[in-house]
């Protein structure tokens, strides 16, 4: 199955085309609490068109910003991945018959209209399968753009259209075992059910249950910040470029964890939710009380705050996970690329809970990308007709 996937949840712009097989895989299991490594997935094509930059100078993502980004970036985009993956067929077609219903889906876009009008609508059809989107959650602005280029796609080449949950897709990325480098080419990794998921970023903070095929349950979220807000929000305390969450890593390396002492939000309620916020305040207070922030003293408050939201995260994880005897531990998200994050989380499994198969994305994969999106398609199938997918920016994975 050739899938071509889009991601515009938020900054980045992100187009896949991947190609997926299975022989007695996910997608054929229903009842069964084991998953074997018969699918392959063969990246065809794959780039992202990040916006830090632009919106660097603003301390956060600005949506209407990110979603004028987008229009310039997804049909030049497609353009290149229908050529990287041999699909792009120079024959051209007559366009008349569509044109008025595209004009429509893409009313209030009007520079990707026009762009998509001049490259996209007269080439010959692709051959893929299914297109995929990611409608939710994300920036409202930012998610319709790529769900109204997914409808006039779907539209103009009469293929199947699947929404996709972005955090499926992060849940999913978890399990993508890079086979080869030189010709990008994953497998889907043996593991067995129930599943408990950390996925974090800089929007969500939530512990994932999935006790089958796909039956996703949300056991715990945080109740205000994210936790990868939390480190942009620290960041920027400290005076840390944006975004914050790579920088407050780097200096946590060289910082003393112990150096200050700070709250652990949470840690021993009953429940699996999060708060991050308040230990963001306490940060700003230490700042203040500290008066002159040497370079030695801002590694000290990176590595402390690090050492303080990891906890929470780890503990509540393994105490979930022991609660639900998972068989698989998955970490997911934007700030799973956080190493110390890997390194706690794995070590606490290998104490508590060494039973447990822990699964983690590569790094190039734990951002924002749309061979996540393709991959989680894959195995949801929830083809709709392209009418009926709206953007929702509040969508929950427990709703996929």
């Amino acid at each position: 199955m050739k899938i071509l996937a889009i991601e515009t949840s938020c900054d980045e712009t992100a187009i896949a085309i991947a190609e997926l097989h299975s022989g007695r895989g996910l997608t054929r299991m229903r009842s069964r609490t084991h998953a074997d490594a018969s699918t392959r997935v063969r990246v065809l094509s794959q780039d992202i068109a990040s916006q830090v930059k632009i919106h660097a100078a603003y301390g956060g993502v600005v949506p209407n910003l990110a979603r004028r980004e987008h229009e310039k970036n997804l049909v030049p985009m497609l353009v290149v991945a229908l050529t990287e993956a041999h699909l792009k067929n120079p024959k051209l077609q007559n366009i008349k018959p569509k044109q008025g219903v595209i004009a429509d889906i893409l009313t209030r876009e009007t520079e990707l209209l026009q762009k998509f009008k001049k490259s996209i609508m007269p080439l010959a059809l692709p051959d893929i399968d299914a297109i995929a989107v990611t409608y939710g959650p994300g920036l409202a602005p930012a998610l319709w753009t790529g769900v109204n280029f997914a409808r006039a796609l779907a539209t103009l080449w009469d293929k199947p259209l699947i929404p996709v949950n972005h955090m499926a897709g992060h849940f999913f990325s978890a399990f993508l075992g890079k086979d080869r480098a030189e010709v990008p080419q994953f497998s889907i990794s043996n593991f067995q059910f129930p599943i408990l998921a950390l996925l974090v970023s800089g929007g969500h903070t939530e512990l994932v249950l999935v006790k089958k095929p796909w039956r996703f349950q949300i056991i715990g979220c945080t109740r205000d910040d994210a936790v990868g807000e939390a480190f942009d929000k620290v960041g920027r305390i400290l005076g840390l470029p944006y975004p914050g969450g790579p920088e407050i890593a780097r200096l946590a390396e060289k910082g003393n964890p112990s150096a200050y002492t700070l709250p652990r939000p949470m840690l021993h309620t009953k429940d699996y939710n999060f708060s991050f916020s308040g230990l963001k305040t306490a940060v700003l207070y230490l700042v203040r009380d500290i008066g002159k922030l040497t370079p030695q003293k801002k590694k000290g408050v990176a590595a402390s705050f690090q050492a303080a939201a990891i906890e929470v995260l780890v503990k509540k994880t393994i105490r979930a996970a022991k609660e639900y005897k998972v068989s698989t531990l998955a970490l997911g998200g934007g700030v799973a690329a956080n190493t110390a994050l890997r390194v706690a989380l794995y070590a606490a499994i290998e104490k508590d809970v060494p039973a447990t198969d822990f699964f983690i994305p590569d790094i190039l994969l734990c951002g924002d990308n749309a061979l996540m999106i393709a991959t989680a398609a894959y195995f949801l199938q929830k083809k709709t007709p392209w009418q009926k997918i709206i953007a929702m920016p509040n969508l929950q994975l427990a709703k996929q």
